[in-house]
């Protein structure tokens, strides 16, 4: 298949998965033709050993896709392996950011509040190499803080009707792991360990 060809699937695996809202608003049908989107695109994958080359994965992604089973109206709890308190908010975006350095895989989940509070929930974590498209995942740490300038480590809490004591930030022990299996300078499909496909395309 030309390069022209997958150029065109890749760009309509992007337009359909951008429409579905990271997938949180997924119908039986995109999800149908975004499956058979990724299996087209992996099958011309020239890249046979893509963690070999985590300089090109290295940077911020954009998730636009993923069959993780994520709600757009959830908690902080949910967003943070039940570390977090029981804060009722909206999903808004979804970032990964990837770095050599440190071999940091770390999620970023932005979030509004229904009180229009801008927050950001993370999960840092650490990536291993296990095998030519294989990445193990520890998860390291969960917290939670403000995505404007305008509330400090004090405020916030206050700000997402939560006690000034409770915990916003707290360990984490579990693992996991993914395949890369399509890169190239732009777009990332990945598999995980649920059988879940995530379409991620760099944010920068």
């Amino acid at each position: 298949m030309s390069n022209n060809a997958l150029f065109n699937l890749k760009q309509e695996l992007i337009a359909t998965s951008a429409v579905t809202d990271n997938g949180l608003n997924l119908t039986p049908a995109h999800r149908q033709r975004i499956e058979k989107l990724a299996e087209q695109i992996e099958a011309l994958n020239q890249d046979s050993e893509p963690t070999s080359h985590m300089e090109l994965v290295q940077g911020r992604w954009r998730l636009l896709y993923s069959t993780f089973g994520l709600e757009q109206q959830t908690t902080l709890s949910r967003l943070s392996f039940g570390k977090l308190p029981d804060v009722a908010v909206s999903i808004t975006g979804i970032f990964q950011e990837i770095y050599t350095d440190g071999q940091q895989y770390n999620n970023l989940i932005e979030f509004i509040t229904g009180s229009s509070v801008k927050g950001v929930a993370l999960v840092l974590a650490r990536y291993t190499v296990v095998d030519s498209k294989r990445l193990a995942i520890d998860f390291l740490e969960t917290s939670a803080q403000s995505a404007t300038d305008d509330l400090d480590n004090t405020a916030f809490p206050e700000a997402l009707g939560i006690e000034p004591a409770s915990p916003l930030k707290s360990t984490l022990s579990g693992s996991g792991w993914s395949d890369i299996t399509y890169l190239d300078e732009d777009l990332r499909l990945m598999r995980g360990n649920q059988q879940n496909l995530y379409v991620l395309l760099r944010a920068e």
